[in-house]
């Protein structure tokens, strides 16, 4: 099992908010190519630092992964890309979801803020390498590689969490 070093700092901000909120609302943003959707896997598998994966629920790309009855997982789809602060995934959650990760790299299409915003970023070698095993399109490959490097991520957010992956 992979640790990654963000995880403990993570963790502390995670506590911080569950002490006057029930949930807590991670965005997870970065470059295409930069683990964001690896990293939602890890988590779906193995849960974020001290809590388990039956706390937490993973959006990514439209679909919302959560487990149930100890070992069955389960997929809605919810592809409508419209703002409506995740209302359709929510409504869906059980209350011992206390942790949401939503993965997306303009989250501002559909949320207007996050209590931690998890920027994730990898160095360019291993990005490239990522693209190029995922898309077999040239074309496709330069563009994300040459896309303006968003600082502004459009959301409000409480805290801003730096990692690499």
């Amino acid at each position: 099992m992979k640790h990654y070093g963000f995880l403990d700092k993570l963790e502390k901000q995670i506590d911080e908010i569950l002490k006057t909120k029930d949930r807590v609302l991670i965005s997870v943003v970065g470059k295409g190519g930069t683990g964001k959707s690896f990293f939602g896997k890890y988590i779906k598998n193995y849960g974020c630092c001290k809590f388990s994966k039956r706390n937490i629920a993973v959006i990514d790309d439209g679909v919302l992964w959560v487990d149930f009855l100890f070992f069955f997982r389960r997929t809605i789809k919810i592809k409508n890309a419209v703002f409506d602060e995740l209302q359709p995934f929510l409504k869906k959650l059980s209350k011992r979801k206390k942790i949401i990760f939503y993965i997306n790299a303009t989250p501002w299409e559909r949320i207007s803020r996050a209590d931690i915003l998890l920027m994730l970023s990898t160095d360019e070698n291993t990005r490239k390498k990522r693209l190029q095993q995922r898309y077999n399109s040239i074309e496709t490959i330069n563009k994300f590689l040459t896309a303006e490097n968003i600082t502004d991520y459009k959301i409000k957010y409480t805290y801003l969490v730096k990692g690499e992956v």
